[in-house]
């Protein structure tokens, strides 16, 4: 279940590693951090991910990429045209993910990708990490994000 919420800045203000994320894309190139965050409409979610030693209950907070997207690109003016655009995610490691905007965006997959900054109640240590409710193996939970590329 997610449940949406204002929070305060002084919330995100707690950011584990300052961390600051590239979105790039055809027009767009921003910075983002815990600070640009803050403004945004923060949700939580109850994620329940296979690991090596079972089943593991976990609770995420962030922001739902779809949101992230609609204010930092103009993939939401014409839906239908950007259902061939992807989102890459790159984490420091060198781990790459790819998601769909039709995957993502309400009125088609409408699936709930959190951009997280805290796992059950305390600031991830190793910067933002994306969160994919329903995937039990969590390969697409990466983590140590340095840069979101629109293509």
């Amino acid at each position: 279940m997610s449940v949406a919420m204002i929070l305060p800045a002084a919330v995100l203000a707690q950011d584990q590693t300052g961390a600051v994320i590239e979105m790039t894309g055809p027009d767009i190139s921003v910075e983002l951090s815990a600070d640009s965050l803050a403004a945004m409409t923060i949700t939580e979610q109850d994620v329940r991910r296979e690991t090596d030693d079972g089943p593991q209950d976990m609770q995420f907070r962030g922001v739902l990429l779809w949101d992230l997207l609609v204010q930092e690109t103009t993939l939401d003016d014409d839906v239908k045209q950007s259902l061939r655009n992807t989102v890459q995610v790159i984490a420091s490691d060198g781990h790459e993910v790819a998601f769909s905007v039709g995957e993502i965006a309400p009125g088609f997959g409408n699936a709930p990708i959190l951009l997280a900054f805290e796992k059950d109640g305390q600031p991830l240590g190793d910067g933002l990490q994306m969160v994919v409710q329903g995937d039990s193996r969590g390969a697409r939970f990466i983590k140590g994000i340095v840069k979101i590329e629109i293509k």
